[in-house]
């Protein structure tokens, strides 16, 4: 079943095994990776990033298409509790990882919805709650997390050897079914 999540640029789906090394490329893209001078991402990091095909049969690989173009411009992967991928996700949540939006696609409100869509099929699934991470200094993000109810959970938080980047976690309670 294909969930489709219409605006009047994009639409957000479920990705088709054809799109995983595109999805990869923008997930490394989306990351800023890409850029002159930006810091490359370790061999597991950018194994990660760029297995799309992996994150999708571990849980949900959502696209967002640009439908005037039919270029993908965002991403995100729900991951259930479980997955050798999740790094978070307890019992009853799901796992959001590697939300990414193209820079050119950022501040229209694509990446609120990839969190919206993400919620809402974490609910339909059953979860709890979603749950994620984020650089500690990805101050960004985080406003638009609290933004939306996602609220910190310190205790959760892991201190992380250099030079890996510490990470902050967030969930969001989902509605109970029914």
């Amino acid at each position: 079943m294909t969930t489709r999540v219409a605006t009047a640029t994009y639409v957000i789906r479920h990705a088709r095994p054809e799109e995983y090394d595109a999805v990869g490329r923008l997930t490394y893209e989306g990351f800023g990776h890409h850029l002159p001078g930006a810091q490359q991402p370790d061999e597991e990091r950018l194994g990660l990033l760029l297995d799309a095909g992996a994150r999708a049969r571990e849980g949900v690989l959502l696209v967002a298409e640009d439908v005037e173009t039919g270029h993908l411009i965002g991403t995100a992967s729900l991951l259930p509790f479980g997955s050798h991928l999740s790094r978070q996700a307890q019992e009853g949540e799901v796992e959001l990882r590697l939300l990414a939006v193209l820079p050119e696609a950022r501040r229209t409100g694509l990446g609120q919805r990839l969190l919206d869509e993400s919620a809402r099929l974490a609910a339909a699934r059953g979860a709890e709650r979603v749950v994620l991470d984020t650089a500690v200094d990805n101050e960004t993000s985080q406003r638009l997390y609290r933004r939306l109810g996602y609220v910190r959970r310190p205790e959760r938080e892991k201190e992380r050897p250099a030079p890996k980047v510490q990470l902050v976690v967030y969930t969001l309670d989902l509605p109970a079914p029914g």
